[in-house]
């Protein structure tokens, strides 16, 4: 077969143009065009350029509602409305990729997602000749910034748009186009495991560029400065040097490359820069400037969206019991199963509705809402966030890839204990074991989207209140957009 060539949209020259001169980091109102050489004139225009790539991935689009508590969690079968056949909630939780409104929103992925690769490219076209503009330091993080972000971002299409790794297996299937040049040549699709490995190189790359600087400010310490310099401020909002760590940890686990990926999840978790919540100290009032719904604290990388209250009120809020076509819930019953609420000594997880700090609206008992995106007081800056790497998440990678059960259920029984439940003695079984890690998984990432990358990766056949059980290969890969196809293709 000859390879299919990568459609790259002329269009995403317009939204590079559009981001490149971001004024600031939070609340960014970009003018519409800024010559390249003004542009990489001054220290700001870099940076600027740099937040670029963050604010397009916030978009809805993006990780500010697909990639997170949208569409993924959407197809992990999170919420509840997938009966109405004629509606989007249920052509997605069906899986019916062929059709025109779920086509639109997987091609808004692509799209998106390569149009931040492009915004780094273009920052990365520029790094090397910047000359006495920026200091070695600067330069080093900027350029580890934008080279971690680019592996980042191919990693997540690589997991979206093509099959599982299956320990090699589909090593040679044909994956994505890896862009690496700031262009809109087509670009030789490639085969998975080739896509891993340049993500890997990316990625490994940045490792040693941020290096030079390893320190994390808290959101929450940030809140309110109004200093004019915010590039080493939220670093939690940047692919930071633990980020990348983290990142390397899932790619070596989605490989199933076990020893590495529990390397570089121990990193994280020795590192000692990310701390899990104090139950006693947490704020659930989203009026309050002090609430962490998020719990910011655990956030290795997240992404700020300055609109998410528009976005997540419409989908997370409503005040009558009959729900709209438009929300996401779920019901009581359904999340008192997935928390385990009738066994012994889980009724106090902090994660679960009913608990004395409630993360959940409940309408009726069959309507649900998580409160998580809730935003209700505009100064409250960890409102505006969305996590896209926390904490738990490398605790249980390091479960799933410990060498003896006994130690991985040390790792898990961190968070459980964390969250409020009882630690759990060793299984009987490997079975039994990986069971608990999905049990956690379903509890920890609600309306976050990793669930879905969980189950792609472990191939489940049955999802948990699933709509089209049994699932098949084809339900878990996203089609290429008719245009990549079109207009991308060799001949073949």
């Amino acid at each position: 077969m000859k390879p299919i060539k990568q459609f790259f949209p002329v269009c995403l020259f317009g939204l590079l143009l559009l981001l490149a001169s971001c004024k600031k980091w939070l609340d960014v109102n970009p003018t519409t065009q800024v010559k390249e050489g003004v542009q990489f004139s001054s220290k700001q225009g870099y940076t600027d350029a740099l937040f670029g790539i963050y604010q397009n991935a916030a978009k809805t689009s993006g990780y500010g509602r697909n990639l997170t508590f949208g569409l993924l969690d959407i197809l992990a079968q999170r919420y509840e409305n997938k009966t109405l056949s004629t509606s989007l909630y249920y052509k997605l939780a069906h899986y019916n990729y062929k059709d025109a409104d779920v086509k639109a929103l997987t091609d808004a992925v692509f799209t998106n997602v390569y149009g931040s690769v492009a915004q780094a490219n273009y920052i990365l076209k520029n790094i090397d000749n910047s000359g006495s503009v920026l200091d070695e330091t600067s330069r080093s993080i900027i350029k580890g910034e934008a080279l971690g972000m680019r592996g980042f971002l191919h990693f997540d299409l690589a997991r979206l748009f093509s099959e599982r790794y299956a320990d090699g297996a589909n090593a040679g299937t044909t994956s994505i186009a890896y862009m690496k040049e700031f262009t809109v040549k087509p670009q030789t699709r490639l085969s998975l495991g080739a896509v891993l490995d340049l993500c890997e190189a990316d990625l490994k790359a940045a490792e040693v560029l941020l290096s030079v600087n390893q320190s994390i400010d808290q959101i929450s310490g940030n809140q309110g400065s109004t200093s004019a310099d915010l590039f080493l401020q939220f670093r939690q909002n940047h692919l930071n040097y633990w980020a990348v760590k983290a990142t390397l940890a899932r790619l070596y686990l989605f490989k199933g490359d076990k020893v590495n990926a529990l390397k570089y999840a121990s990193d994280v978790i020795n590192s000692q820069k990310f701390s899990f919540v104090v139950p006693s100290a947490l704020n659930v009032d989203a009026t309050a400037l002090t609430s962490d719904l998020t719990f910011s604290s655990e956030h290795v990388f997240s992404i700020y969206v300055s609109g998410l209250k528009v976005v997540a009120d419409d989908v997370f809020k409503n005040t009558t019991p009959t729900g709209e076509v438009s929300d996401l819930w779920s019901t009581r019953t359904k999340l008192d199963a997935m928390f385990q609420a009738s066994l012994v000594g889980y009724g106090t997880d902090i994660r679960r509705p009913g608990a004395s700090k409630n993360l959940w609206s409940e309408v009726t008992t069959a309507i649900v809402y998580t409160k998580k995106y809730w935003s209700d007081n505009a100064s409250n800056v960890k409102q505006r966030i969305i996590p896209v790497i926390r904490l738990a998440e490398l605790y249980y990678i390091a479960a799933e890839c410990a060498p003896t059960m006994d130690e991985g259920i040390g790792y898990l029984n961190t968070v459980r204990v964390n969250r409020l439940i009882p630690a759990l003695a060793v299984p009987a079984t490997r079975e039994a074991f990986e069971n608990e890690i999905l049990l956690e998984y379903r509890k920890e990432f609600y309306a976050e989207g990793q669930l879905w990358f969980y189950f792609k990766r472990k191939n489940m056949v049955n999802i948990p209140d699933g709509a089209a059980n049994p699932m098949v290969k084809d339900n878990y890969i996203f089609p290429l957009p008719d245009a990549e196809l079109e207009f991308g293709t060799s001949g073949n």
